[in-house]
């Protein structure tokens, strides 16, 4: 018999992944601050809790999948929070973005229940979550994270146990970086070569055609061909695990001269009305510093 399932946290990313979970035939249980966004999940037989107290008490694994730790925390804690309702056999994982830090705190508060815990943050945006081909980032015990690798199969095409707790998170954070500086690279080159009289065609054709070609700027092309930028993954997003991923390089003694500088680009992004965009909107704060652009 499958495990019984309770998801948190059906945004943009969460509710994909939950529909995905439903489909694979686990029992799920979920429940979200706004109960609007339950309603499709339970046209599609998922039982909505009233609290996240009453999702643990009907699951074996609780996942969430919430922006950041104060909304895990936010979920774990008080009368009706889901830790009243958890105990020796249950499982909690987070699967969003958090510094490895927070995930082995949360760990640590959960151990005395009896708890296992497991970070699991993603890989991908809103279509791989769609079609289920995340990458599972995952922290925590061996034989904990391969009970778990059907489930997040379900979710995912593939499943990278990073180590002990907290690894997870630090792989997000690792990928992360990356995805920031190379969605700002990508801006900044195409900026500069409009600039240089160069066309969007030309532009991309050269990138396309050569080792720099990847997935992540071919599904950002449309956005910066057209300056419209609906939210794949938020920049507001990005600003904070920004934020995070300095932190936590700081704590481990590492040097991250890009991702401070880009950092502040996406601070000023924020700052310009853009947080609830895609986080290619970075674009215009680069076209602003030129001297020119609104997009």
């Amino acid at each position: 018999m499958k495990k019984r399932i309770g998801f948190m946290g059906l945004g943009t990313m969460g509710r994909p992944m939950a529909e995905n979970i439903l489909r694979n035939g686990y029992p799920l249980t979920v429940y979200n601050r706004t109960r609007e966004k339950c309603a499709m999940l339970r046209e599609l037989g998922a039982f909505v809790a009233a609290t996240p107290r009453e999702l643990a008490e009907r699951s074996d694994v609780v996942v969430t999948m919430v922006p950041g730790p104060e909304a895990v925390l936010a979920l774990l804690t008080g009368e009706d929070g889901c830790a009243r309702g958890m105990g020796p056999h249950s499982v909690f994982v987070n699967m969003g973005t958090m510094a490895p830090a927070y995930a082995r705190e949360i760990a640590a508060s959960l151990r005395p229940l009896g708890v296992a815990c497991v970070d699991a943050p993603v890989s991908g945006s809103r279509r791989p979550a769609e079609e289920g081909r995340l990458v599972v980032l995952a922290g925590g015990p061996a034989e904990v994270v391969d009970a778990l690798r059907p489930l997040f199969l379900t979710m995912g095409r593939k499943v990278i146990h990073c180590g002990a707790q907290g690894q997870g998170a630090m792989a997000k954070m690792v990928v992360n970086l990356l995805l920031g500086v190379m969605m700002e690279g990508v801006g900044e080159m195409l900026n500069f070569g409009r600039r240089g009289g160069l066309d969007d065609a030309t532009l991309f054709d050269v990138l396309d055609s050569g080792p720099l070609a990847c997935d992540l700027f071919a599904a950002k092309q449309d956005m910066l061909r057209t300056g419209a930028y609906p939210a794949q993954f938020a920049l507001r997003n990005m600003d904070r695990d920004m934020r995070a991923i300095l932190d936590t390089a700081a704590a481990a003694g590492a040097a991250t001269p890009a991702a401070n500088a880009v950092s502040q680009l996406y601070r000023a992004a924020c700052a310009r009305g853009r947080s609830d965009m895609d986080v290619a909107a970075v674009m215009g704060v680069l076209e602003a510093l030129s001297g020119d652009g609104t997009r």
